[in-house]
Parts: structure tokens; sequence; C-alpha cells
């Protein structure tokens, strides 16, 4: 195809008509399209979003509906004194300016504090090394029940006057009493005790042949 020839073909009307015709529908595509996108993602709109910390959570679920937002439970805690089911957290934050239908995403208050499995601690360990562990597993100490026995020996665990025992699964916010040894003893069956400084050498009242100089 030679230059005359694409000349008077960009001097046709026909040429013309054709690709303003393209034109046109090239540009109602692209702005039908970018109408459609707008639409879909909610462009220029924006939601602030309510505090709902606090609330139970029907209560946030339906203040977040009344703002076009979602609720949707992630996970618990357990905080002692607040019912169960009461929002402790929220993402995102209260302000955050969100679409609208957004998920709220939400942390409440457990039922009830979770349990654990003691550990083998009774008549097993001294009373430092079962505060030691009890307390790193989170458990709270309630003052020391005294017992005849091994001085700082464990020999039992409580909660509420009554034993519990290793393996049990006890609430994570109880209050654990220890049993511990005094380093006394009572009782005709019981082992006795006694330093030098409790009754003296007996040693230094006996004669050379190994009886004792004060009895007749």
């Amino acid at each position: 195809m030679d230059f005359k020839h694409i000349l008077n073909r960009l001097k046709s009307a026909k040429f013309w008509m054709h690709f303003f015709g393209y034109f046109a529908f090239i540009m109602v595509f692209i702005i039908l399209s970018l109408w459609v996108l707008d639409l879909y993602t909610h462009h220029g709109e924006g939601v602030s979003v309510p505090d709902v910390t606090g609330m139970n959570y029907e209560a946030a679920r339906d203040r977040l509906d009344n703002e076009d937002l979602n609720a949707l439970i992630v996970d618990s805690q357990y905080v002692k004194g607040l019912g169960a089911g009461t929002v402790l957290d929220q993402m995102p934050k209260a302000g955050a300016v969100v679409k609208s239908s957004r998920t709220i995403y939400l942390t409440v208050n457990a039922a009830s504090a979770p349990t654990r499995a003691l550990p083998d601690l009774a008549d097993n360990s001294s009373v430092r090394q079962a505060q030691v562990k009890l307390r790193a597993m989170g458990f709270k100490m309630g003052p020391i029940e005294p017992i005849d026995g091994e001085k700082d020996w464990v020999y039992a665990i409580k909660i509420n006057g009554q034993k519990v025992f290793a393996g049990d699964r006890v609430p994570s916010d109880a209050i654990l009493t220890l049993v511990v040894g005094t380093g006394l003893y009572s009782g005709e069956n019981d082992s006795i005790q006694y330093s030098i400084h409790d009754v003296g050498d007996y040693s230094e009242n006996l004669s050379d042949d190994g009886f004792n100089e004060n009895e007749d």
C-alpha cells in the first residue's frame, strides 16, 4: 500500500466514521469499568470505627451493624470481675476510618478462668521450689499451712481447704495453700529431732566407763 492510497483512505468519511466509532466504544468501556470498580470498592466512602470495648458482644455487634460493619470474635481472655462476652479489645481500633462492610475483629472475656494441670510437688519438693514453679505457671499463693514434719518440705496442696493432687486441672486464678513442715514433731510415733542446744551435750556427763556420773 503506497502513500497515495493511505492518503485517500484518510480522506474517506467511512474511515473517520469507523475511527470515531471505535474511539467512542473504548471511552465508554473505560468509563463504565471505572464506575463499576468505584461501586465495588466504595471509593471515597469511609466509616469511623466506634469504640465497642467494655460492651457485651451482642451490644457491640448491634453497634457495629448500625455502622454497616461486621463483628467477628477471634480470641478470648479471662479477666476476673468482668462478665462473660465483654469485649476486651478490637481491631481496627476505635476511630480508624475503614470502608463499609469491613470486619471488626473482637477479643472477648471468657466465661471462666482457664485451667492448668498441677505439677507433682506434694511430698516431692521444698516450699521454695514449689512456690517458684507454681508462680511461674500463673498461680497465686495463699498463706502457708504449717504441719508437723520435715522443715520446709511440702506435704500437700490445698484449694479452699480441699487437697488437690498432681495432674488435677485447677483454675488459673485459684489461690493455692501449701501444707509445709515446720521442723517440729509431736506424737508417740513421730521421729523426734533435738539439737545439742536443746538438751546439752549428754556425753559430758559420762565417766570413762560409760556410766552417768550423776547416777547412784
